[in-house]
């Protein structure tokens, strides 16, 4: 019997413009000769294929930015017990096409692994300084200055089930703790999830092929990759921001002192100087 993925893809509101073509080219190129089952969870009143015994619609209610993505994990286990039957879990941004076939050597976790997460496109080479994990220590996502590896994007990660339930549930309690204290992590789930694979065994990271950015000018292949937002919506509308008008010599200053680094390279030598480290976070029951 072939093994099964299950592919978890929220789309309220206008995101549902996404569906069809992420359908489209993940059937085609998407695990050749694995069976895909689809949740899609979302407000639309229609979804292409819904008829298809392999599209599983969800309804869902929608939410105000940034809440619809902070509770991503809750959403995923309102369907916990189909998500059991799939050998393998994936969720993927709305605006995704796969553009070229994936193998599951190449994707999945392989042996002695059990998730795999994707290297962020805007972070990839770059030192350790300039990543934007959570630094405040109120929040469960809080990462020291001197500890991580790497920093992956919330748009793109897999796992094997129990793995992926795991996570799931655990990141779901954290970020109920955070709210408690009226906490939310720098970028949301992102940020959780960039803190729950610090010093995790079995984590495997993709390269960003598998979340090629739009509009960046990159040198490496496009596997899948994501499409204009604002080709099909008008994003800052739908998510509630306006647009920030700066002077110009406030963009060269940001700018400038983006380059240089000073904050952040003091709180590493502060934080490798008092030796900060933080521990595999324990998972939820």
């Amino acid at each position: 019997m072939n093994k099964s993925i299950g592919i978890l893809y929220i789309c309220t509101g206008p995101y549902i413009l996404f569906w069809k073509d992420f359908y489209e080219s993940f059937e085609k190129n998407f695990l050749p000769g694995y069976q895909k089952k689809y949740f899609v969870f979302t407000d639309a009143d229609t979804v292409y294929e819904q008829e298809n015994e392999f599209v599983k619609v969800i309804k869902i209610e929608p939410q105000p930015w940034p809440l619809i993505t902070l509770f991503r994990f809750s959403t995923f286990l309102k369907v916990e017990e189909d998500l059991q039957k799939c050998d393998y879990l994936m969720f993927s941004n709305a605006n995704m096409v796969c553009d070229d076939i994936i193998t599951p050597e190449e994707f999945l976790p392989r042996d002695n692994e059990i998730l795999s997460v994707t290297s962020h496109p805007g972070y990839y080479g770059k030192s350790i300084i300039n990543f934007p994990y959570e630094r405040s220590r109120k929040s469960t996502a809080y990462i020291p200055w001197n500890c991580g590896h790497d920093y992956v994007i919330g748009a793109m990660f897999c796992g094997r089930s129990e793995a992926f339930i795991k996570m799931s549930k655990t990141l779901k309690r954290n970020i109920e703790e955070d709210l408690k204290k009226n906490v939310i992590a720098k970028w949301h789930d992102e940020s959780q999830l960039n803190r729950y694979i610090v010093n995790k065994p079995g984590i495997r990271v993709l390269e960003p092929m598998y979340c090629y950015p739009f509009g960046m000018n990159v040198d490496y292949a496009r596997k899948i990759s994501a499409v204009s937002k604002e080709a099909k919506f008008d994003v800052k509308t739908f998510k509630g921001q306006y647009v920030n008008k700066q002077s110009t010599l406030k963009r060269v200053l940001g700018s400038f002192k983006r380059k240089i680094l000073i904050k952040e390279r003091f709180m590493f030598f502060f934080d490798t100087l008092r030796n900060a480290h933080i521990g595999e976070i324990v998972d939820a029951e």
